[in-house]
């Protein structure tokens, strides 16, 4: 379920405008993700691994759960992105897409989970992707935009996909 379209910077304005969004449980988790693309425009996406809570070996975008200690959502990209690709790739955050809200079923736990999920454009400027949490991303795998098997996207890569479909001229 899309939530907004323009961006928020923190947990306090995030909170701010969930208040008046009906359907948003009261006990959410917040994660950054960015939708990265290469110089050729192709877009970025990593194999999700064995190790995953939840959407095992769909395809997605990079980036993961926000900390308390990070000081805003860029910030928690940005250290989530090093995490991922480590410290050899620079990708820009440069435009938020959209946020969702995503029920997913947590497998570690057997718990359903309400994610927040807070999406960016990004861009590899240069160096090469690693595979920093190899139980956790099996890979990268690169798109032309329109030419993704959706059913290959986790539910909320899928959602955000047909967002940036719809939005190209927005994306580029």
């Amino acid at each position: 379920m899309e939530l907004f379209s323009d961006e928020v910077k923190n947990m306090k304005e995030l909170e701010q405008i969930l208040q008046n969004k009906k359907g948003i449980p009261k006990e959410y988790k917040v994660a950054v993700i960015v939708f990265a693309f290469d110089k050729d425009k192709k877009l970025i996406l990593q194999r999700r691994g064995p190790g995953c809570r939840d959407e095992r070996f769909k395809l997605e975008g990079i980036g993961g759960g926000v900390k308390p200690t990070d000081p805003d959502f860029r910030s928690a990209l940005h250290r989530e992105i090093v995490e991922e690709v480590g410290e050899n790739a620079q990708i820009s955050i440069d435009t938020f897409i959209t946020a969702i809200g995503e029920k997913t079923l947590d497998l570690r736990n057997n718990k359903e989970k309400y994610w927040i999920l807070l999406a960016y454009k990004g861009t590899l400027q240069d160096g090469e992707l690693e595979i920093a949490e190899p139980d956790k991303n099996l890979g990268y795998e690169r798109y032309v935009l329109d030419k993704v098997d959706e059913n290959e996207l986790s539910a909320a890569a899928k959602n955000f996909y047909q967002i940036m479909k719809e939005n190209k001229k927005h994306i580029f």
